[in-house]
């Protein structure tokens, strides 16, 4: 099929290097170029990984590597200990 496009001159200049660097003709550089560009938009976007970043808590040093459930029955006893 035929049709008439607009191109802006510096995609065109690139489009014609890469045509005479490969030796292949303009229209097939351009239509790979389409091809590739459509394949890419039909790819689902890749995520940026989200990156947990830690943060010192001033907790005791008997208290690091403890389990949260630990560190609430700790709290807790130490409560209870300084009522009596």
């Amino acid at each position: 099929m035929r049709t008439t496009i607009s191109i802006n001159d510096a995609t065109l200049g690139e489009l014609r290097q890469r045509a005479d660097a490969t030796g292949r003709s303009f229209r097939a550089v351009l239509e790979e170029t389409l091809e590739l560009g459509l394949a890419q938009l039909s790819k689902p976007q890749a995520r940026a990984r989200f990156q947990v970043r830690p943060h010192p808590l001033g907790l005791k040093p008997g208290f690091e590597g403890v389990s949260l459930n630990q560190l609430y029955d700790q709290i807790e006893a130490e409560e209870t200990i300084g009522r009596t």
